[in-house]
């Protein structure tokens, strides 16, 4: 990497799935990275400038990052409007070049048409309080830029999924296929899109650069879209045989998640924009990605678990 072009950045996370994987990724491409976390998983990695330890609900605890000049900031790690006004309270923003907030499709009120930047935000009782805490967060942002010219840019992605996920959803159809134990689905005409990791950190890094990004919102996804069965099959095809599907009739009976590791509505975002904006669009679809994810479960021999999911052999048993 040409020296111009390394900047030094600080994210706010670092331990976990996206906050990590973004981490080594930047680092590898030569950057200074900095990261900011409780310390409450080990970094297991090289290469960081600076690990900063604290609670960013804490003001005395952003302290650290007050006097650093930071060209860069990519915000994963704030799920409460007071995530973002302690940090910017702290953040020294004349050196800033761009702030990325990560945020989520959650801040869409629920429809089975696909959704664009512009369409209608709110509560969204499929997400609740996760989803609405990032809209505020969002709309705090805007103003932000709208008052100061802030430098910030959002992201909106779907289902993240891939190397280093520490959420039991890819994990718990290859987990049940390889036990060839039946995998209850919901019986619905819901369908999704996911974003395999790799794509999203490509996204990221380019609108490090992209200065006509201020002040933009963005949705990311693959535009594949998924049905649960198609989804529960083609995980299948990767492990090389046949899964065994049953589909439960829920409504009015309990919930589906406790049986399913997603939610079940319909979950569509357009990615039209990062086209105009000639940002990459995801290439990684659901087969290839799939592939990937349980490369790395296998060689890692990852386990994990959701305690939600408590329901999962009394389903079958309905």
């Amino acid at each position: 990497m040409k020296g111009e072009n390394i900047m030094n950045i600080l994210i706010m996370g670092g331990t976990r799935f996206v906050s990590k994987s973004l981490a080594i990724f930047l680092i590898d491409k030569g950057h200074k990275v900095s990261i900011f976390t409780r310390n409450k998983i080990p970094v297991d990695y090289t290469g960081i400038v600076e690990h900063f330890i604290g609670d960013r609900k804490i003001l005395a605890d952003l302290q650290k990052i007050k006097e650093i000049d930071f060209d860069i900031v990519f915000d994963i790690s704030a799920y409460e409007l007071l995530d973002v006004k302690n940090l910017f309270s702290c953040l020294n923003k004349i050196s800033l070049k761009r702030y990325i907030f990560c945020s989520s499709g959650s801040v869409y009120s629920p429809t089975i048409e696909m959704a664009k930047e512009f369409s209608e935000c709110g509560y969204n009782q499929n997400w609740g309080e996760y989803g609405l805490n990032k809209l505020k967060i969002e709309e705090f942002l805007m103003k932000e830029f709208e008052k100061y010219g802030l430098p910030i840019s959002i992201v909106r992605p779907t289902y993240i999924y891939g190397k280093g996920n520490v959420l039991y959803r890819e994990a718990f159809f290859f987990e049940r296929i390889m036990q060839q134990k039946i995998i209850p689905i919901p019986d619905s005409d819901s369908k999704i899109q996911h974003i395999y990791i790799d794509d999203l950190l490509k996204i990221f890094e380019e609108l490090m650069y992209l200065d006509k990004a201020n002040g933009q919102v963005f949705n990311v996804t693959h535009p594949e879209e998924i049905s649960w069965e198609s989804l529960v099959k083609t995980a299948a095809s990767v492990v090389g045989t046949e899964a065994k599907i049953k589909k439960v009739n829920y409504v009015g009976k309990l919930k589906p998640r406790e049986f399913f590791p997603f939610r079940d509505y319909t979950y569509l975002l357009s990615i039209d924009k990062l086209k105009e904006y000639n940002v990459s669009t995801p290439e990684i679809d659901l087969k290839k990605g799939l592939e990937l994810s349980y490369n790395w479960i296998i060689d890692e021999k990852w386990r994990i678990s959701d305690e939600i999911m408590c329901k999962v052999e009394e389903v079958i048993k309905i």
